[in-house]
């Protein structure tokens, strides 16, 4: 066994300890051997003799230093332990869930029985957002019975009232229907049992998306005199997944179009940079606690605020745009606009597939 390995094994106590006691005994030797007659000569030099305050300072610059040095060098490797801490904390905050901490197996060690609890617990973080998957692919499942016999009465309905007035409400009916089928489609697409997640990329028309979900949400809304206005330029495409593009906008609009006030306006506008697009979806309602805006896409996090008092689901629509921005090479943020609240996405204009 080599001397690394037999000096990782010990207690974080002795590590310590040997470190403080070898660098003492490093420098203090050096101050006392070569410091001390190296300052003798020059001090003998300058003054013509030793005196005794030349003897004090000496010593002190001898024991100070050494102390100074361990305090650094502790310090150092403490910081560092910290550090990996902190950056694992924030990875696992951010939704990478598979970033663990390095261990040795040293269970004299205090920071690595800290590390492997800490793992653990990301296991456990882990094990409980895939079963929350897995349970939300049979609930899906279940689910797409039910809607393709809905779909099929909806046809079936089209087809004998043709020439009814409410002809445009069966329509209506047929295209929300059809999205609840998307959207179960991708979930299925995520689940464990079809080989990983797949997301195909290909040229998307974001204007004609963008226009189209204003459109669906503003029906939406209209019995409330509530209106979401698009700003988006003429031209505006990208490379993307048009069915999760579509599903994460929808989502944050839904959010913001739920929230706003009667007789106002949720706003879609988007700014075209260099090689990503920056799309801002305003609401002028509630808004969020400044302390609660980085956990709102969380899945399943409910806000204490007027927000969630007001109803809504599960928690989960903003957690899977955040997911939907991800698969794309990009991010979601929120801030308070008081009033309101302005959801803010990045996207590169060319994602690239993920497999």
């Amino acid at each position: 066994m080599s001397m690394k390995t037999r000096f990782d094994k010990l207690p974080l106590f002795w590590k310590i300890y040997i470190i403080i006691a070898a660098l003492l005994v490093a420098v203090v030797g050096f101050a006392e051997l070569i410091l001390e007659n190296l300052a003798k000569m020059i001090l003998t030099a300058r003054y013509g003799e030793f005196l005794l305050w030349h003897e004090i300072i000496m010593w002190i610059v001898g024991i100070l230093v050494p102390c100074l040095v361990c305090g650094y060098i502790i310090s150092r490797h403490l910081s560092r332990k910290l550090e990996n801490i902190a950056a694992v904390s924030e990875a696992l905050a951010r939704g990478n869930l598979r970033v663990r901490l390095p261990v040795i197996d040293n269970d004299k060690d205090a920071f690595d029985k800290l590390f492997r609890s800490f793992n653990d617990m990301a296991d456990v973080i882990d094990r409980r957002l895939q079963n929350e998957r897995r349970l939300l692919i049979d609930v899906s499942h279940e689910l797409r019975s039910p809607l393709t016999r809905m779909m099929i009465a909806t046809e079936l309905m089209l087809d004998q009232e043709r020439a009814s007035k409410n002809i445009h409400l069966l329509q209506r009916l047929e295209k929300e229907i059809t999205r609840m089928s998307e959207l179960i489609e991708l979930l299925l697409s995520q689940s464990p049992n079809h080989g990983g997640r797949h997301v195909p990329m290909a040229t998307v028309d974001l204007r004609h998306t963008l226009i189209e979900l204003a459109q669906d949400f503003s029906f939406q809304g209209r019995a409330f005199d509530k209106d979401v206005i698009c700003r988006a330029p003429d031209e505006l495409k990208m490379n993307g997944n048009e069915l999760l593009l579509r599903q994460m906008i929808g989502n944050i609009v839904a959010n913001a179009i739920f929230y706003a006030p009667d007789k106002s306006e949720v706003v879609l506008s988007v700014v075209v940079h260099d090689d990503e697009l920056e799309i801002v979806i305003r609401d002028y309602g509630p808004g969020v606690p400044d302390e609660s805006l980085a956990d709102i896409f969380r899945a399943f996090y409910r806000v204490d605020s007027s927000r969630a008092r007001q109803g809504g689901g599960a928690g989960l629509g903003l957690a899977l745009a955040r997911e939907a921005a991800l698969v794309h090479g990009g991010d979601i943020s929120a801030r308070n606009a008081d009033p309101g609240l302005e959801v803010t996405i990045m996207l590169p204009l060319n994602a690239k597939d993920t497999r």
